[in-house]
């Protein structure tokens, strides 16, 4: 079943009336888009960019008060993310012809991968390399600004998670849409890579989690014409871990936070793992199962009550390492969606067993790898609302640090984008206005990225308006209006 599929199914998160729009199970029809709340003096200000989901749309970067800036109309049409890296170049998709919308590396059906300077000519071109979800540059661990470690190196290696059809029997007997990590040096040549099936037994998945993956293992129809195939793991993130204090601190015993190891977060088997990058063992993972008397090894020593600190992960996005000069630098940050994922026993929620953990709400947690404590956590409940609900988008979405300690949140099956303090208020708020309408109705983003004004030096730095909303409780529509 596809995700959009089962979203229409069930009742679906919104945003609230006029000033703080929240998602919810009651769609409201009428909301304000654009930027609805804005605290200049509390905010890390700068343009925000994001891909439209919308085809025609494409990419576009705002300013804070929501004015479009900058698009970029054949560049990440319905794929995900564009980058805008220092200097004004953007980085994402692009189909060589229209119809050609493949996420598999190297087939002549799948988007190529570029890099367009400010007035789009094309600097950088990897062919057919079908990237989804996720892309990283050499010097930048996880494509978003961090002091020190600016986005601004798209002549050097790159990171990109592609997917390639494989069988494995110890898996399934049905075709896998395997998640494959290449990455490529300065002249597009392959110098490592690296195939999920082909670790499967270091995942260190339950027996229960297995019977049913087996049976269901997320088989669907690919963006590869008359192919389907199982999207068993469903990669949705991949990042370097970068320079870290806890491997600078000792990397005999943090061996595992290597700079140059790989995080990735598996969508449908609610965990996250981290790669070695010399040789492609899974050395650190937290799920699928989140139990209170769950054992969690950290350098082969269980550490007690873990997963009871830590609850349990589903379907989650964007699993990074915060980097280095950021605040919060060496601990993982997560979007925590909730919504449905995993494998295991049937249950009255989930019949065959396939996403069987269930939850309506979303988080995002910052936590620290060694124990599993939850170092920061937003939710509604930590905005002092009384619905979970209330903050909550079960597909999509990301989370960034900013260097000012906010968090930049995508709520992104409701078009959300949220600027939130340590302390969750929300400093700076925009709704997405593009909206897809042949397909559902929806203002899908996928994940929005924070950008310092000094990245484009084509733009002169906007005037920083504040975004008042109107009180809630009395705005009314004047009629006739």
């Amino acid at each position: 079943m596809k995700r959009r599929e089962f979203l229409r199914g069930c009742a679906v998160g919104a945003v609230g009336l006029a000033v703080s729009p929240v998602a919810g199970f009651a769609f409201p029809t009428v909301f304000p888009h654009g930027t609805t709340i804005y605290k200049p003096e509390k905010c890390w200000s700068g343009y925000t960019l994001f891909g439209t989901e919308v085809e025609s749309e494409g990419t576009v970067l705002i300013d804070m008060n929501g004015n479009v800036v900058k698009q970029w109309k054949d560049i990440c049409q319905e794929e995900h993310p564009p980058k805008l890296l220092k200097g004004g170049y953007l980085a994402g998709s692009r189909r060589p012809t229209p119809e050609k919308k493949g996420r598999v590396w190297g087939d002549p059906h799948s988007t190529d991968f570029v890099v367009v300077d400010w007035d789009g000519k094309t600097v950088r071109h990897l062919p057919s390399a079908g990237y989804h979800h996720d892309y990283q540059f050499e010097g930048s661990p996880v494509g978003y600004h961090a002091p020190g470690l600016e986005v601004d190196n798209y002549k050097g290696k790159i990171l990109i998670l592609s997917n390639k059809f494989v069988e494995n029997p110890k898996i399934t007997d049905k075709l896998l849409m395997d998640d494959h990590l290449i990455e490529v040096d300065k002249d597009g040549k392959i110098v490592w890579e690296w195939l999920g099936n082909e670790h499967f037994e270091e995942f260190n998945f339950p027996p229960e989690v297995l019977e049913t993956m087996r049976a269901y293992p997320t088989f669907s129809m690919s963006r590869t014409p008359g192919m389907k195939g199982g999207d068993w793991i469903h990669v949705n993130s991949a990042s370097y871990l970068g320079p870290n204090k806890w491997y600078a601190e000792d990397p005999v015993k943090y061996k595992m936070f290597n700079p140059e190891n790989i995080i990735i977060s598996c969508r449908q088997t609610n965990s996250s793992h981290i790669i070695e990058k010399a040789t492609g063992k899974i050395v650190w993972q937290i799920g699928p199962l989140y139990y209170p008397d769950t054992p969690w090894l950290f350098n082969g020593e269980e550490v007690k009550k873990a997963y009871k600190k830590l609850e349990q992960i589903i379907g989650q996005h964007h699993t990074h390492m915060i980097p280095k000069g950021l605040p919060g630098e060496g601990n993982i940050m997560i979007y925590d969606n909730g919504g449905y994922g995993g494998y295991g026993p049937r249950n009255p929620g989930a019949h065959f067993g396939w996403s069987d953990a269930r939850r309506d709400y979303s988080r995002v947690i910052e936590i620290d790898p060694r124990t599993l404590d939850v170092v920061w956590e937003h939710s509604a409940k930590q905005m002092g609302l009384r619905n979970k609900y209330q903050f909550y988008s079960d597909y999509v979405s990301s989370a960034q640090r900013l260097p000012n300690g906010n968090t930049l949140i995508t709520n992104g099956a409701v078009g959300q984008l949220q600027e939130v303090s340590p302390d969750h208020e929300i400093v700076w708020e925009y709704i997405s206005p593009y909206y897809v309408k042949d397909n559902g109705d929806f203002n899908l983003v996928y994940r929005a990225y924070r950008i310092p004004y000094d990245y484009v030096p084509q733009l002169k730095k906007p005037v920083e308006n504040a975004v008042i909303p109107p009180v809630r409780e009395t705005f009314r529509i004047k009629p006739g209006a």
